[in-house]
């Protein structure tokens, strides 16, 4: 069976994965407000709107190959002065290194 939600198909769960589904959204809805922090710092840093904001995290992610709320983590935790736990130090190199490159400029903060 299926269901439309937001213009998109999406295949309604069987009632055995119905746990998965809801351990998924339960990740998905933890991870949004860290995903979002990143978003307003970007905006505000570069002047772009929401759309562009995300596009810059999401291939950020894709180019250092992690995850978009660790990729996130890493922007917050660096615009905060904190520590992001949710990575190693080398991951947050990584992706502070690409952040500059792709969103910031190559010579921000160096």
């Amino acid at each position: 069976m299926f269901l439309y939600a937001e213009n998109a198909v999406v295949r309604r769960p069987e009632p055995t994965d119905l746990q998965a589904v809801i351990d998924h959204l339960n990740i998905a809805l933890a991870s949004q407000p860290v995903i979002e922090q990143a978003k307003g710092m970007i905006m505000l840093l570069r002047n772009w709107d929401a759309d562009q904001a995300f596009a810059a995290l999401r291939q950020v992610s894709q180019l250092a190959n992690v995850r978009l709320h660790d990729v996130a983590a890493v922007i917050v935790a660096a615009g905060t002065s904190t520590t992001a736990f949710v990575v190693g130090e080398r991951v947050a190199q990584l992706v502070l290194r690409e952040v500059r490159l792709r969103i910031l400029g190559s010579s921000f903060g160096e």
